[in-house]
């Protein structure tokens, strides 16, 4: 089970943490709860919903536990560009790089960004999950897209300016 799912499961922990290393305080902390309660998993035709679960509720929990989740107030905005220019900036962007910008997120948009793009909840969900308002979820997402947004046209701004140089 264990060399099935780490990889993917890591990859659900470095969504949620702050660095690799409390990724995998996350990531250990997560197969010992699975370990400990798969006794309890009655569809065995559910068990990678159930192990997701309970890395994304360990992330979670984790976090709130370290009072990581803040509410971003007044977000400046950096660089103002019209929507086809962040296309444009979207479509030269790696996986790789667009995790760095989302890891880049402050914590409260980070996890209400995974909670809702990556993983599917719902505003409902992610409010109960994460103890906030419905309006504080959909405020968070609202901030990190604009947050990336504006991310994602500053590098490649960036990359634009040392490939000319």
């Amino acid at each position: 089970m264990y060399d099935r799912y780490s990889s993917q499961m890591f990859s659900v922990c470095l969504r949620y943490s702050k660095n690799r290393e409390e990724a995998e305080d996350i990531f250990q902390q997560s197969f010992y709860l699975v370990y400990k309660n798969i006794n309890q998993l009655k569809n065995y035709d559910a068990l990678s919903g159930w192990i997701k679960r309970i890395f994304v509720n360990t992330a979670i929990e984790h976090n709130r536990k370290t009072n990581q989740l803040r509410i971003v107030e007044d977000v400046e905005i950096i660089v103002n560009k019209t929507s086809s220019e962040t296309n444009e900036a979207l479509n030269n962007l790696v996986t790789d790089e667009l995790t760095k910008l989302i890891h880049q997120l402050p914590n409260g948009c980070k996890e209400v960004f995974n909670l809702y793009i990556i993983e599917g909840f719902s505003h409902k969900e992610i409010a109960q999950q994460l103890n906030i308002s419905v309006g504080t979820s959909k405020s968070q997402l609202f901030d990190a897209r604009k947050l990336l947004k504006q991310k994602i046209i500053a590098n490649t701004l960036v990359a634009q300016n040392k490939a000319s140089n």
